[in-house]
Parts: C-alpha cells; structure tokens; sequence
C-alpha cells in the first residue's frame, strides 16, 4: 500500500512540475535588447561618428553670459498652452497635476526665496498629496498593496497639524546626493506589479544643490523642501543647514569642478582609501586646487546638530571630471550624452538613476542650461518650438524633423523626451534617450532596453510618429 502511495504521490509532483513549466514556456520570454538596435549601426555607437557629421561642431552655440540669460527666461517663463493643428497641447497635462504635487516648470532660487509663507499654502499642497495617496492603490517593496492603515501612517508623519499660520523658511544644502519624494518615507509606493515605478519619488536633487525648508516630518527624518525643480520631502540626512550668506558662500564659488562622467567617486584623504561619497553627473563642487596628484574640493557635510560643515574632498586627477561648466557646443554635447550611453533606466530618477527627463536635465546642466524636472517642462525651456501635424504621414513628418537643427534640440511630448540627434550616413533619423521600456522581436520575445540608447526612428521601438514637439535649446 505503502509504494501505491508513494507511486501516487511521484506522479502528482510529476504532473505538477510539468503544468508550472507549461504556464511558465507560455509566457513572453524577455531578454536583453542588442547594444545596437534595429536600424543602428555599430559605429553609431561612438561619439566621434555624430561630431564628424557636424558642420561646425566646435561652434559655441551660447556663451555663459547668453545661458544665464536663457535660465532668466527659464526662470520667469509663462508658458502658454495652445492646442496645434486641431489637436490639445501635447504637453498640456503634465502643467495640468504636476505643479500641485511637487515638480516645478520654473526652476526656483531657494536663497531668494521671501522669509515666510503662509501656512495655507503649504496645507493646500498637503491636501492634494494626501487625496492623491489615497484616490488608487500603491504596492510596497514587498508587492503588498498599501492598506488604509499604513497610508494614515504615511499621512501622520507628514505632521499637517504642526503647520503654523506663518511658516519661517530655514535653508540648507545638499551634501548627498538626494531623492525628493512626495510622502516622508522612503519606502516605495509602486502603481503596479509589474514595474517597479516608485510613484512616491519625485526627482532627485545633486550635491550643491541649495534648498529652502519648510517643514518637518514627525519623526524628523525627512525635511519638507523647496528645491531647484520641486518641493518635496527630503531625507534629512542629506541636507545641511545653514544660513542664506554661508550657503552661497559655498554654492556660488566660481571656481568649480563639474562632474563629467556618471558619476565619481569622492574620497576624505589624500591616499584615495577614505571613500566619502559619489559625485553624480553634472553636479558641482567649490575646487580649491588641482594638481597632478589630486583635485581638492571644498566638500560640504551634515554635523551631528544638522548644521553645514566643511572638510577637504579628494577626487583622483585622472577622474571624468571638468574645471567648470563645458563649452555649449555640439561636439560637447554629443560626448556628453555618450557618457551616459547605456546607464540604466530609473522612474524619476529612483535607485541613484535616471529617467528620460532626468537624463536631459543634466545633460544640458553640464553647460550650466537649468530647466524644470519634467519632459513638459524642458520642452517647454525655449522659444525655439516647432509642433509637428499629426495628420501628415510618416514621410512627410520624417521630412518635416530632418529641417531641425539636430544634437541640440529635444522631442517628445508630456509623456516621453528625447535627444534628436539627426541624420545618419545613411540618410535616416536618429534619436538618443533613456527608454524605460522595450518591444517585440519577430517571434514576439519582449526584448528589454531600458537604459540609455539610440534608435532610429523608422523602428517602432519609438518611431517619428512619437515626439510632437522639437525644442531647439538655445536664445
């Protein structure tokens, strides 16, 4: 009877093994997408082929001088959202929610920033962050939906109730580089399971970057900020405070060193074993002298009582870095986009990545070029706008972008932005992007990109059918 049993039970487990290996052949297999995808040719992978297509590449195409004037546009920019060509604005509904929730058009100036504000104000965004949180369902990082018991965690450590009628503003600095998050927490708020979007990241805020605070957390873990390109909640941690002269002292030192790379590493000794911190591309920092044997820069902390100190940064003299911000020319923007060639794709830039704003938004701030966090909002930088009929066909549009000043123009709508890189050897288009997504091979495996790429825009990856607006980034 024994072995009966045992006989059945060896088949129940047989049968079962095979019914999961079924289910599992039937669904989509995925694998990594080709380095270079349909229609890219190998050697359009190196940056030398897109500057030998320049006619004039090392041409500045805005001296520092015409850039601050560009941020000033930027900076006090009123955007007007007209529908083209019988359709809505493309770009109309990320203006229409994100300014509520965090993320700026108008990169702000902290230090500028008015003494007080009204409480209202701050209670009012509050509101609509605690309707959003609980008008849909979020996953934490263990796939468990957020229940209504631990959004009222995350809604009472926001401390609504500490909010005064006038609220003094503090301000700070970014000594590490930073998420901004809508909620104050750090735990994530997925909008799926299949992806791993953090819908509770905001951006992400670089070493330099000055703030204004406005808020606490209860638990005083995170600092409610106003930031460049969104207020948001900040882990404290990575925020030093100080007064409106002392950070300016520090943040506006003239004589700085950029990062060029992805990023790089910063040390506290002069041997380089004292790993400190990273430095995230484009970020800055005051350079206090360069040798061949270190550059040394003036590198911010958190005191223990929360207050900016200072202390001696060591950065190896053969490091991915610059004196300053690069010449804008288009020679300089291609080696820079290529610089990021392949890094990975992240939501907002959550994990230390990037997304496709993220991506363009330092691209350009290695110039010293500051826009605002979303697709919307860079394609909405400059004057130099050119909306594409979607009523033409695939032909005429292709004809229609190859009169478009590439490599320093951007495309896309409120959804998507990419680098239009123009026009290849061969004679097709090119675009250059982070993509956080992938498409279908001819036996219908999902090949995933995810990172930093180009396509051509022929392929359906992302076609010309794709961008509706071309935005030339310069006076």
């Amino acid at each position: 009877m024994g072995k009966i049993k045992l006989t059945g039970f060896f088949f129940l487990v047989v049968f079962l093994v095979v019914e999961a290996s079924s289910t599992w052949s039937a669904e989509p297999k995925q694998r990594h997408a080709p380095n270079a995808l349909p229609g890219v040719e190998p050697e359009m992978l190196n940056p030398d082929y897109w500057i030998a297509l320049q006619d004039d590449p090392d041409k500045v195409i805005m001296t520092p001088e015409e850039i601050e004037l560009f941020n000033e546009k930027v900076r006090n920019k009123k955007v007007v959202l007209k529908d083209y060509y019988g359709k809505s604005n493309p770009l109309k509904s990320q203006f229409a929610t994100t300014e509520t929730k965090g993320p700026v058009m108008n990169p702000l100036l902290p230090l500028n920033m008015p003494d007080t504000l009204p409480g209202d104000d701050l209670r009012g965004r509050f509101e609509k962050n605690v309707e959003w949180l609980y008008s849909r369902d979020f996953y934490d990082g263990r796939n468990a939906i957020y229940s209504d018991g631990m959004k009222k965690e995350v809604v009472d450590n926001m401390n609504i109730d500490a909010i005064s009628d006038v609220i003094k503003r503090r301000f700070g600095v970014v000594v590490t580089h930073a998420n901004v998050r809508h909620y104050p927490t750090s735990v994530p708020g997925y909008n799926e399971l299949r992806w791993e979007m953090d819908m509770f990241q905001a951006t992400s805020l670089l070493i330099g970057n000055s703030v204004a605070i406005i808020h606490e957390s209860v638990d005083g873990d995170f600092l409610y900020v106003e930031s460049p390109v969104s207020r948001g909640w900040v882990d404290a941690r990575n925020i030093a405070i100080a007064d409106r002269k002392k950070i300016r002292k520090f943040t506006g030192d003239k004589n700085f060193l950029m990062v060029a790379g992805n990023k790089v590493p910063v040390y506290g000794d002069a041997s380089f074993k004292d790993f400190s911190r990273y430095f995230q591309f484009s970020a800055t920092m005051p350079l206090i002298k360069h040798s061949s044997k270190a550059y040394v820069v003036n590198m911010g902390y958190r005191e223990p009582d929360g207050s900016l100190g200072m202390t001696k940064g060591y950065i190896r003299p053969d490091a991915d870095v610059h004196i300053g911000y690069l010449p804008y020319t288009k020679s300089n923007v291609i080696t820079q986009i290529f610089r990021l060639l392949n890094q990975p794709y992240g939501w907002a830039d959550q994990n230390d990545k990037r997304d496709c704003s993220g991506t363009m938004r330092v691209l350009f701030r290695c110039f010293g070029i500051k826009t605002g966090r979303h697709p919307s909002f860079i394609l909405s930088a400059s004057d130099r706008q050119v909306f594409i009929d979607p009523s033409l066909s695939t032909e005429e549009k292709t004809a229609e972008v190859a009169k478009i000043e590439p490599i320093i123009t951007v495309a896309g709508t409120s959804g998507h932005i990419v680098l239009y890189i123009g026009k290849g050897d061969n004679g097709k288009l090119y675009f250059m992007h982070q993509a956080g997504w992938g498409y279908k091979d001819k036996d219908g495996t999902n090949l995933l990109v995810n990172r930093v790429t180009i396509n051509c825009v022929d392929h359906g990856f992302y076609t010309i059918n794709g961008p509706r607006v071309f935005t030339t980034l310069k006076l």
